[in-house]
């Protein structure tokens, strides 16, 4: 006889491990005609952490692979994705999908918090995956951007991104003088200590005290953020709260020029965010953005307001 429930969690091993498996295969022949075709590429999110942190295939799921690549070779990118039958799918940035809508790529050229990334193409971590040479961030970089995400661009803590930072500061050299100098350096410093806290306390991260020390609040604003993070950033997601969150921790100087991309963003964006109708709808569809973007906005009030309201 099993323990109960054993049978539930090897089963939804299986899955996961067929499923993972399947896209990794596919992903591999994709890196492979990539690195042939000479276009460079990192690995973001799971992609990099299966087959770098876990080993095995069914103890992470895998959603959507997330590739960042130099902005020169977009064009290049698209025209050998698409003649190896992936199409572009209405994003707001280049996605495309297979034919059997099994293999999902998200193509970045920049990380929000960065002016430059070139900083992270030159500390790319470089291996060998299914015998093609492939990257991923280096080992700093990887736990701040793995944090930056969770925390602030999903608005969501969850048990998998405990076990994710888990799992890198227990196999990987972390050198913490850098990432605390870094998340100052770009403006989150509160984000890593609340997601750092959480690895912490959910999975049992093993995180230097005096890292979050370091981390501690020091001005009004600070532990106001931090209030508000431990309010709305939790396991259990607000809807579309990772926009205001990367809004409120940008520099001020940054701020007023983000609200302005997003009302009207350039026309690439609205190629990718609207597919056809920006092409022969424009000048409607730059009309309507605003005024749906502040109904959403006001929802999305309403709902911070709600959990800000609810009993910690």
């Amino acid at each position: 006889m099993f323990p109960a429930g054993l049978d539930e969690l090897l089963a939804s091993y299986a899955r996961f491990s067929t499923s993972t498996k399947t896209k990794l295969q596919r992903l591999a022949v994709v890196l492979d005609r990539l690195h042939g075709e000479g276009i460079d590429c990192i690995l973001l999110k799971g992609a990099d952490l299966i087959p770098r942190l876990y080993g095995v295939l069914g103890a992470r799921p895998l959603g959507d692979v997330d590739l960042l690549v130099h902005e020169a070779d977009l064009p290049a990118l698209d025209d050998v994705l698409k003649e190896m039958g992936l199409r572009p799918i209405v994003d707001g940035n280049p996605s495309y999908l297979d034919e059997d809508q099994i293999l999902s790529l998200d193509i970045l050229t920049a990380v929000w918090y960065l002016d430059d990334t070139e900083e992270v193409w030159a500390r790319a971590d470089r291996r060998t995956w299914e015998g093609i040479p492939v990257k991923g961030m280096g080992t700093d970089d990887l736990l701040l951007y793995l944090t930056a995400y969770s925390v602030i661009h999903r608005g969501c803590v969850s048990p998998a991104f405990g076990q994710d930072l888990a799992l890198l500061v227990a196999k990987e050299r972390i050198n913490w003088t850098v990432v605390v100098r870094e998340a100052i350096r770009h403006h989150l410093k509160i984000p890593l200590l609340h997601g750092l806290a959480y690895a912490a306390r959910q999975a049992q991260a093993s995180i230097p005290p005096e890292v979050l020390s370091q981390l501690a609040p020091s001005s009004w604003a600070e532990q106001g953020l931090l209030f508000l993070l431990r309010r709305v950033v939790t396991e259990t997601k607000i809807h579309e709260v990772g926009h205001f969150l990367l809004w409120i921790t940008r520099p001020r100087e940054q701020k007023l020029r983000w609200l302005k991309e997003a009302f009207f963003p350039p026309d690439t964006f609205m190629k990718y965010r609207y597919g056809e109708r920006a092409e022969t709808h424009p000048v409607r569809s730059r009309i309507l953005r605003p005024f749906g973007l502040l109904y959403r906005a006001f929802l999305l009030f309403g709902r911070i307001a709600f959990a800000l309201a609810k009993p910690y």
